[in-house]
């Protein structure tokens, strides 16, 4: 579903185009499955498939919007059935769904992008700060090993293991930063 969503503005929009510039409905949605909208062409090649076999052209595209998890798409489709059953002109009708779909993408972008505040100030932390806090650890290490540094407390050293290890347990953590920044995507 995620896929027909993502395409679905954009397939409006070319159906839209295509009414206005006088092409049929049937036509336009050809144009939908003959071309790359990814599962959406696949819905279309269906009605046009049902339509093969013989059935009537309105009820294979009304069996697809019932099949549809999408809410856009059915009403699209129901929109288009109402076209063909009633030749009634729908480009007002698809662009206001194209209208709503794109609001909605907006409003998804935005929520991700208000997300995304704290987001940055985690990558900053793990990305940045953590390394550097690493290496001035080891290097104070290295300068309190030796012999003229127990008079100012030395014997305080971090294991060799230690550097190596806190730059792996960093690259975890960035990955798994972009792993969830990447999961909250909305795919607009």
């Amino acid at each position: 579903m995620a896929s027909v969503d993502q395409e679905l503005l954009y397939a409006i929009r070319a159906i839209e185009v295509l009414l206005e510039s006088g092409v049929g409905v049937a036509e336009a949605m050809k144009h939908v499955a003959d071309e790359e909208y990814g599962d959406l062409s696949s819905i279309f090649k269906q009605i046009f498939r049902d339509t093969d076999s013989g059935r009537a052209f309105a009820d294979a595209i009304r069996t697809q919007s019932r099949k549809t998890d999408s809410p856009g798409l059915r009403r699209v489709l129901t929109t288009l059935v109402m076209s063909v059953e009633e030749d009634t002109n729908v480009i007002d009708r698809l662009r206001s769904i194209a209208e709503k779909e794109a609001r909605d993408r907006r409003v998804e972008l935005d929520g991700f992008i208000e997300s995304l505040s704290g987001a940055s100030e985690q990558f900053m932390i793990v990305s940045m700060l953590l390394p550097i806090i690493v290496v001035i650890g080891a290097v104070i290490s290295g300068i309190m090993d030796n012999e003229a540094a127990a008079a100012f407390g030395g014997g305080m050293t971090m294991p060799a293991w230690c550097a190596p290890v806190a730059f792996v347990i960093t690259g975890i953590l960035l990955a798994g930063l972009i792993t969830s920044t990447k999961s909250k995507e909305p795919g607009v």
